[in-house]
């Protein structure tokens, strides 16, 4: 069995690609805070906007599970291409019969 970092990115190599162009070439984090008007609410807004961008990378998407189509579904989509190239045949010049 394979574990799961062999299909799931590190939480650090998430939070750089969820923090995009507000991780620096340094790898420091920069948040903004100026919703209030206090220094102090700003940086509870900042360290709890920071949890939340922590939290969202350790969140591990659930594996997909590899499908494939039924036979039925494949003559199904046979028939269909069979139909249409049937119609854009027909689409060429006439022929003058003689």
């Amino acid at each position: 069995m394979c574990s799961r970092s062999a299909w799931h990115p590190t939480p650090g190599a998430e939070l750089k690609t969820l923090a995009g162009s507000r991780m620096t070439a340094e790898g420091e984090l920069v948040i903004l805070a100026r919703r209030y008007r206090t220094q102090e609410a700003n940086r509870a807004d900042a360290r709890a906007r920071l949890n939340a961008l922590i939290d969202q990378a350790l969140i591990q998407p659930e594996r997909r599970i590899k499908t494939r189509p039924s036979k039925a579904a494949k003559a199904k989509r046979i028939d269909s291409k069979k139909a249409r190239s049937a119609v854009k045949a027909g689409r060429g010049r006439v022929r003058p019969s003689e």
